[in-house]
């Protein structure tokens, strides 16, 4: 059994700080600088090095070890697995800080979600429709606690792969995480005639329409509604990005 020399440090004041310390430990592994069999230090001892509470570190621990990363022996510890999986295609939410990795995202994501909510107009349960309007609830909720609902804005585009009927599309949103949501900063610290919670809400009636299309079962209104949303994402990213490097000149 092998003790690690455990090192990383403090972390930002990110969005999800969470995110950042499985960021920080899958890198030590996935590089080699933790071996396979190399016991972790003490919860204690990775909150007091990374400075973030005993809640980031459990949610952290549970996502390596869901990635097969770590595992645990029980009374032992928390040990790198001997075998890792290689590294697959997916989507920090860092990724989305920059305008134009969102606009590529965003393109990626209308290939995806255009047919991913036609499929839910056409195959939706009762049950998976009231799902969906639920996740708008709690992204309504967000919005009035002056909050970024990303969570919200996340689970509402699972909910509608949920409703596709093809769990393909529900494990591609799920494996690319909160990620595929843009930074809201984005927009609202870049273009003065967006303020956080008017966008929010102009983003929120885009969501209910394209909720209102699958509860109706309207195949080519869902469609229309997707790529409208999704669309308008993308230019509005697009004329951030002209500006900044108009601006460069």
């Amino acid at each position: 059994m092998t003790e690690m020399q455990f090192a990383v440090g403090q972390l930002q004041n990110s969005r999800s700080l969470t995110n950042e310390l499985v960021e920080s430990l899958r890198e030590q592994i996935v590089g080699g600088k933790m071996q396979p069999g190399t016991k972790l230090p003490a919860a204690k001892v990775i909150e007091e090095q990374a400075g973030v509470s005993r809640s980031v570190v459990r949610e952290a621990i549970a996502a390596l070890k869901a990635e097969g990363l770590i595992i645990s022996r029980q009374g032992v510890g928390v040990f790198v697995a001997n075998s890792t999986p290689k590294k697959t295609f997916e989507i920090e939410e860092e990724e989305f800080n920059s305008v134009d990795d969102a606009i590529k995202i965003l393109e990626l994501r209308i290939a995806v979600e255009v047919e991913m909510s036609v499929m839910a107009a056409s195959n939706r349960s009762v049950k998976q429709m009231k799902t969906i309007w639920k996740c708008l609830d709690n992204f309504d909720k967000q919005i009035e606690a002056g909050n970024d609902a990303v969570k919200e804005d996340f689970l509402f585009h699972l909910a509608i792969a949920d409703a596709s009927g093809n769990p393909y599309f529900s494990r591609f949103i799920e494996y690319i995480g909160s990620g595929v949501i843009p930074s809201r900063e984005i927009i609202t610290n870049n273009e003065r005639s967006y303020e956080p919670s008017n966008y929010l809400a102009l983003i929120q009636q885009e969501h209910r329409n394209i909720a209102q299309a699958i509860e109706d079962k309207d195949i080519e209104a869902a469609r229309l509604a997707t790529r409208e949303h999704l669309g308008n994402s993308r230019e509005r990213h697009i004329k951030i990005a002209k500006r900044f490097k108009k601006n460069k000149k």
